[in-house]
């Protein structure tokens, strides 16, 4: 086994890299949570929770495998729900347009 992975520290910690830090990190789970459902051929639900201003995005792959609606309505701020067909089409490969 390899040696343990370990955070690294920002080199600034200005409110505005902290905000595009957190954007990119977000943006690479969901893409990761759609690599895997289409990759292995899996259901996935990921949710997440901003802890600073409480805001929650979540993907859901398969629409009968659904969240319970009613706890996210309640919720402020509403919800951003992603969906498979957003993400296919922002990180579909280019070349496969034409087939």
């Amino acid at each position: 086994m390899g040696k343990p992975r370990t955070l690294r520290h920002r080199r600034s910690d200005s409110a505005k890299s902290r905000r595009q830090q957190r954007y990119r990190r977000r943006t690479l789970l969901l893409l990761k949570a759609f690599e895997f459902c289409k990759e292995c051929e899996a259901d996935v639900s990921l949710m997440i929770r901003s802890k600073h201003n409480g805001e929650i995005f979540y993907f859901n792959s398969d629409n009968s495998w659904t969240l319970s609606r009613e706890t996210l309505a309640m919720h402020y701020p509403r919800p951003k729900q992603v969906t498979w067909q957003e993400l296919a089409a922002h990180y579909s490969d280019p070349s496969d347009v034409g087939r």
